[in-house]
């Protein structure tokens, strides 16, 4: 499994529609496990701060996406459309069995633990949407907590692109831009790396100890 990080090239291509496009797809189908929609807004805010993009089109188009996605998951989620992950062989399905039913007793217990903070984390954000339309939380009240979320990842991943923009002068007068940017990118990819093996680690290789499938949630 690869995840989609743009280069700097296509954000300034497409502009900031793509980081929409992007939060919108991490968020609203297990599919988005491949796509860094932070990397993204970080480096469009990076790209920003040197005057190459519009920050606040950049801010307003990833939060128009992430909450586009967090809807559309929970809703697929709400209507069962996402039970075909439970029944697919892989990591996807293995997840979805083992813990349906302790993530929904989490989730309503804890909302602003696992919708809020979750919102906030790297492979959480991308099946908590789902998990939340399916555990029976309300649509007003996700929505609620789900808005602070996206106000926290915003907030997050600008902030690192703008502090990396800090650096990027010096950086580049040190060892020139080219290799600057290039030590950016090798960056992003240890990160990508390091949060697809965390992804892969965090669920069992087999499932033979497990007694059967949960069933849905009323």
């Amino acid at each position: 499994m690869s995840a989609l990080v743009p280069s700097p090239e296509f954000l300034l291509l497409l502009g900031p529609g793509i980081i929409a496009i992007m939060a919108w797809l991490e968020t609203s189908l297990p599919v988005g496990l491949m796509v860094p929609a932070g990397v993204a807004l970080a480096l469009g805010a990076f790209l920003a701060r040197e005057g190459l993009l519009p920050l606040p089109t950049v801010i307003l188009a990833a939060g128009a996406g992430g909450l586009a996605g967090d809807w559309t998951g929970y809703w697929l989620g709400r209507y069962r459309m996402t039970s075909v992950f439970h029944r697919a062989p892989g990591f996807v399905g293995r997840l979805a069995r083992r813990y349906e039913v302790p993530t929904a007793r989490v989730i309503q217990r804890r909302p602003f633990w696992s919708v809020t903070l979750g919102r906030t984390v790297s492979f959480v954000r991308t099946l908590m949407p789902a998990a939340v339309g399916r555990s029976g939380m309300t649509f007003p009240r996700f929505a609620a907590y789900d808005l602070l979320g996206v106000a926290a990842w915003l907030t997050l991943y600008t902030s690192v692109g703008l502090l990396a923009g800090a650096g990027w002068q010096a950086a580049s007068g040190l060892v020139g831009t080219g290799w600057a940017l290039l030590l950016v990118l090798i960056g992003m990819g240890a990160v990508i790396a390091g949060r697809l093996r965390a992804a892969r680690e965090a669920v069992p290789a087999s499932d033979a100890g497990e007694r059967g499938h949960p069933g849905d949630l009323a």
